[in-house]
């Protein structure tokens, strides 16, 4: 099979792999979309430090189980995947933080992922409720985004709130956000240099839309400051900058995309004492936001597929991983099987 395996630091390639074997409790998908996600590439510029190269990448999976040595798991079940296998017994998994387990395994960062014809999933994982199984009604697009609007479910659920939301990036991340803050009747406005990316941002809920230069008309928009701004871009310093001259004092800044690994955040500590920004850091999914995400996209209560732009089989993955770099289209996923569309 052809898998896009991340060797380190610039350095991706397009193999030929077997396809996993089996063992006892194991089960196979066969990927039918496999989504592009900016921690990948973050990974494949060096920013990020939470992969274990060599590694298939990929964890917003879609796909078939094809074979199963699994008693509760049937061949032929469309399934996505909870990506963050942990040892589900320690304080943090039993209180649905699985995300600070300490023996947590990454699923297209740790072990081999979804960029790939095929994947296997393990026993541990199923035995602690890491499969996700669907209806053959959803579609494998949405299902596609199950992973990342579960991201943003948790993220919306740890945010303060007031009325007006700036939300920096209108990627898929910033896309959703949209969509989840329109949902609580609460005012989206949406900033993103890209004029294609802005309109998909009305389109979807957004009651204004700015470039980053705009910090006037945001201000203006806001009454002279933002309630909430939720950063879902890769927070480097211009981000970070806009952030805090666009947020009212008091106000909530949750730093949502994942920064590299060198980035500061630098803030003197009087002058935040006296502003009051709430500032954190929301990032994953819980168990619990990931069956939420499950119901919105069962119940068809979000719109996901106009955010999917481009489609690339496995054999052009180094052409979608560069198009996602130069930031073209809305949201990149590779086609895992041949027969995908």
């Amino acid at each position: 099979m052809k898998a896009i395996v991340f060797e380190g630091p610039n350095r991706v390639s397009i193999q030929e792999k077997p396809i996993p074997k089996l063992e006892d409790g194991d089960i196979l998908i066969q990927v039918d979309l496999c989504g592009v996600c900016a921690s990948d590439l973050a990974a494949i510029r060096g920013e990020v430090t939470d992969y274990s190269p060599p590694v298939v990448l990929g964890h917003e999976v879609a796909g078939r189980v094809v074979e199963t040595k699994h008693p509760s798991v049937k061949v032929g079940q469309k399934v996505s995947v909870n990506p963050m296998i942990t040892c589900g017994d320690c304080q943090y998994c039993r209180a649905d933080l699985d995300k600070y387990c300490q023996e947590i395994v990454g699923i297209g960062h740790d072990i081999d992922g979804g960029y790939a014809e095929y994947f296997k999933f393990p026993r541990h994982a199923i035995q602690t409720s890491k499969l996700i199984t669907v209806s053959d009604n959803v579609s494998t697009t949405d299902l596609m985004f199950l992973e990342p609007l579960g991201c943003c479910i948790n993220a919306m659920r740890e945010t303060i709130f007031n009325q007006s939301v700036v939300i920096l990036g209108a990627g898929q991340i910033g896309l959703i956000f949209t969509q989840l803050v329109d949902q609580l009747g609460l005012q989206a406005i949406v900033v993103d240099p890209i004029t294609e990316r802005r309109e998909m941002a009305e389109r979807l809920g957004a009651v204004a839309t700015f470039t980053p230069k705009q910090t006037e008309e945001i201000l203006e928009q806001t009454n002279g400051g933002a309630d909430t701004v939720i950063s879902a871009t890769n927070n480097n310093q211009t981000a970070i900058g806009l952030s805090f001259q666009i947020v009212r004092r008091g106000g909530c800044l949750n730093f949502f995309g994942l920064s590299a690994h060198d980035q500061y955040l630098k803030l003197n500590l009087e002058q935040l004492h006296f502003m009051g920004h709430k500032i954190m850091a929301s990032w994953a999914f819980s168990r619990w936001s990931l069956d939420q995400a499950h119901e919105m996209i069962s119940d068809q209560k979000i719109k996901l597929e106009p955010i999917l732009s481009n489609r690339f089989p496995i054999s052009e993955g180094l052409e979608a991983i560069e198009q996602v770099k130069k930031s073209q289209g809305i949201k990149t996923a590779i086609l895992g099987s041949p027969n995908s569309t």
